[in-house]
């Protein structure tokens, strides 16, 4: 990974006392070391730059044992769980699952690059295409404010798998005392999911409102069928986490990250 080290030079003018001491900027890569030294005014700034062919080396950590590889399987334990929420792959038809205007077709062999991954099936391969690559990307991530358990917001992480939106989530539940009060503090109630977008300046609550923003202003106006169906679709997403109902709707006493935690994943 790359390291930089950054100090910053005293305040430099034309009534300034020239110093000597020069603030120094570092950027080191695989293959070249840039340095560039900030200098009184009296003096010349200087450039220099080193070059090597040699490859880095690594090497693992102390102690360090590579996994053994395993077959996929459900941790003890835990089948339970992953049962309960696989019942949303029925009750929401997979909602969340493709991105928008995903499609999928068999071509042959040297339509794909050779140096691009795709599956291959009787001799030919999938070409997997959408419509995002079309569509406006937020430039910081939309902050949405909700909780697991709830259907409403459960609406509104399907339509962000959709877009394939980067997302800052912040997990309100119930006598939650980090985010929840804020939500308060920001749009005058305690109701979820609200959504505010630091692209936009607009902040709303109401599922459907944000579904129907999010595809205006993030994809190209369409709402997948199964969230655009009203009260159906309420049902039909709770439904889909009746075994899981009471999980993430509850807080629990824990430790607050110093930075937000990334995970990439989606609602199905």
């Amino acid at each position: 990974m790359a390291t930089a080290a950054l100090r910053f030079p005293p305040l430099l003018s034309s009534r300034a006392t020239p110093t000597t001491t020069a603030a120094t900027f570092t950027r080191r890569t695989s293959s070249a070391t840039l340095r560039v030294a900030a200098q009184p005014e009296s003096a010349p700034a200087s450039t220099s730059t080193s070059v090597s062919d040699e490859p880095p080396e690594f090497s693992p950590p102390a102690g360090f044992a590579p996994p053994v590889p395993r077959r996929l399987a459900i941790k003890e334990g835990q089948l339970g769980s992953i049962a309960g929420a696989a019942l949303a792959v029925p009750f929401r038809l997979g909602t969340g699952l493709f991105v928008q205007g995903y499609s999928v077709s068999l071509v042959s062999a040297d339509k794909i690059p050779a140096d691009q991954y795709s599956l291959e099936f009787l001799g030919l391969k999938v070409r997997e295409t959408s419509k995002i690559d079309q569509c406006r990307r937020p430039e910081k991530p939309i902050e949405i404010y909700e909780f697991e358990g709830c259907p409403f917001c459960r609406k509104v992480r399907e339509m962000v798998a959709v877009l394939d939106l980067d997302v800052l989530f912040y997990p309100c539940p119930q006598k939650g005392p980090t985010f929840r009060p804020k939500v308060l503090e920001m749009g005058g109630k305690k109701q979820f999911p609200y959504m505010v977008d630091p692209n936009t300046g607009v902040a709303m609550y109401e599922s459907d409102d944000i579904i129907k923003y999010l595809a205006d202003t993030y994809g190209d106006g369409t709402v997948p069928i199964m969230l655009s169906l009203g009260l159906f679709t309420t049902i039909t997403a709770g439904l889909a986490m009746i075994w899981r109902i009471w999980k993430g709707s509850s807080y629990t006493v824990s430790k607050l990250p110093p930075q937000p935690i990334e995970i990439w994943a989606y609602e199905v």
